[in-house]
């Protein structure tokens, strides 16, 4: 049976934002955000991308969430502004295990202005009482200091160093690993 996508990826909303499903018509903002030396330079799978092919290449396995069983990832909207800003969502979710890893980008031009944090406030919230999670991971570059203090005010726990985790450009990089229980999860408290 195959899912639609206002079930795979159903509009979440906060304050300021709204986490929808994402679009082919949302390739020209993907190519732009993955595109971004500045913005992709932590991302561990990505190189940036070049061109708009890449971009509905990437968005394309979206457009049928069965194809992506273990993976669960939103366009970030500022409302105010009505555009896209960011994608956040889910990947390596293991629902025999209940756990998946969490993952987001914003534009540059949106850092510093506590708009992270409410959109993954919401990811939370669904990771737990939609998805069934029980462990919410996340991982981040040694230097990453921005993504580590989001998930630190999140409630996030530092579980250690993952050394030489992933290798980009023939270099080895350790990665932190961080996660986030049901049991310690407070709803709309954390982070607020």
């Amino acid at each position: 049976m195959e899912t639609n996508m206002d079930e795979a990826y159903p509009r979440l909303e906060t304050e300021r934002l709204v986490l929808r499903a994402l679009r082919m018509d949302d390739a020209g903002f993907i190519l732009k955000e993955y595109g971004d030396p500045v913005v992709t330079y932590y991302m561990r799978d990505e190189d940036p991308l070049q061109n708009l092919e890449q971009a509905e290449e990437m968005l394309r396995p979206l457009q049928t969430p069965g194809k992506l069983p273990h993976f669960k990832w939103w366009g970030i909207e500022f409302k105010a502004e009505g555009c896209l800003i960011g994608t956040c969502g889910y990947c390596r979710w293991d629902q025999h295990h209940c756990r998946a890893e969490i993952g987001y980008d914003l534009w540059i031009d949106y850092w510093g202005r506590g708009i992270m944090p409410e959109a993954i406030r919401a990811l939370i919230q669904f990771g737990f009482e939609k998805m069934n999670l029980n462990r919410i991971e996340a991982t981040t570059h040694t230097e990453n200091v921005r993504s580590q203090r989001v998930l630190h005010k999140l409630g996030f726990q530092k579980e250690g160093i993952l050394r030489e985790y992933y290798c980009r450009d023939g270099i080895y990089n350790d990665q932190v690993l961080f996660s986030l229980l049901r049991s310690e999860w407070a709803g709309d408290r954390i982070g607020a």
